[in-house]
């Protein structure tokens, strides 16, 4: 569900994305679980907490941030907050909120904070708290930069935002939906949708990010040793020193179909990257 929120920001005020204002300390109210599920874990603050689709979108307005400067993270009981500073082109901090939006993707596995700047101080993180595994941020195909929590574990999340410095917090506490699959990871590849092991039909896109050489990247199909789609000619957004995003559309025929995705050595031809295994309808 996509939270519609106007900003009105001075200096130092904090904005909650469920509508009250990030002063209240009054914990949240949730429906009581049935007796088949775990209980729900309150968190300190305000706001509610969402679980799959669109968590936040806000339009920012003559923002002054360009570049993510830091990221932090904390853990309290099973509640997570993760700090994100935004700076402007010199370096200052900044103190206009820029674009901002936050989707729980469709494997549930990955939540992903898309923002309106040029950039990043940090490439990726490994952050093994109870519910993230590790950070990635990367470079958009539509401009600006995003950044995916992989997940540990089911989680929903919440958003406040503050001014003078911007600053998102994004807290997370233990979900109950649990994953359709998880990314495929690889040392210069990342393919977060279709999962492996996924049924997919044969009119299919394959997305992820990579940091390869030149930054291309390779597509490769096989069904039983023989190769069914081959690409070759897929760019990604970023470059061997960042992460940037690609898409591949590609039609298979149906049967059990292996992907490879990722680069081949210039130097000795081996290839290395992420295989998928999927069910092509």
């Amino acid at each position: 569900m996509f939270v519609a929120a106007s900003l009105l920001l001075g200096a130092c005020t904090g904005t909650d994305f469920g509508g009250t204002t990030s002063s209240s300390q009054s914990a949240v109210t949730n429906p009581a679980p049935s007796s088949t599920l775990p209980p729900v874990v309150q968190c300190p603050g305000s706001g509610e907490f969402e679980e799959g689709g669109g968590i936040v979108d806000v339009d920012g307005e003559d923002s002054d941030a360009s570049q993510l400067g830091r990221i932090s993270w904390e853990a309290s009981d099973q509640c997570e907050t993760f700090l994100f500073v935004f700076e402007t082109p010199e370096g200052a901090p900044a103190t206009a909120v820029p674009d901002i939006r936050i989707d729980h993707l469709e494997s549930f596995q990955v939540i992903r904070i898309s923002l309106g700047i040029a950039g990043a101080v940090l490439t990726d993180q490994l952050v093994e708290t109870a519910l993230v595994d590790r950070l990635y941020v990367v470079r958009s195909l539509e401009g600006g930069i995003f950044v995916d929590l992989h997940l540990n574990a089911p989680a929903a999340a919440r958003a406040s935002v503050s001014s003078s410095p911007v600053t998102l917090a994004v807290d997370l506490r233990p979900g109950f939906v649990e994953f359709a699959g998880t990314s495929a990871i690889g040392a210069e590849t990342v393919v977060v949708s279709p999962p492996s092991g996924a049924a997919v039909e044969a009119a299919s896109q394959i997305t992820g990010y990579s940091r390869t050489a030149n930054s291309n990247v390779i597509v490769i199909a096989t069904q039983e040793d023989v190769v069914v789609f081959q690409s070759a000619d897929t760019t990604s957004a970023g470059d061997a020193e960042t992460w940037g995003e690609f898409r591949t559309d590609l039609t298979l025929p149906p049967g059990d179909t292996s992907i490879f995705v990722g680069e081949q050595s210039q130097e000795d031809g081996s290839f290395d990257g992420v295989t998928l295994d999927l069910m092509v309808n």
